[in-house]
């Protein structure tokens, strides 16, 4: 029973990480903010803003472009980017 419960517990833990990181339970949405830091962060950079700080219509754009991919692809290129090792 301790088992079940661990194993139980540690899928609520593995699952809830990215939804406190993203605010957001919906793969294409987290994509499209990951794609919005990558996009944005070096040219904020350039000019000497924060690149943490990515503008909400930057995150809209990307939208777009995820509108356009099913839950598997973006899942698929969401665990790219997480497990590619390029910063």
């Amino acid at each position: 029973m301790r088992v079940i419960l661990g194993l139980v517990l540690l899928a609520v833990i593995v699952l809830a990480i990215p939804v406190v990181y993203y605010g957001e339970v919906d793969p294409c949405r987290m994509l499209a903010r990951d794609m919005a830091h990558e996009a944005y962060g070096p040219l904020a950079e350039l000019v000497g803003n924060d690149p943490d700080e990515v503008p909400p219509a930057m995150e809209n754009s990307m939208r777009l472009v995820t509108s356009q991919m099913t839950a598997r692809e973006c899942s698929e290129k969401l665990w790219e980017n997480w497990t590619s090792g390029e910063e």
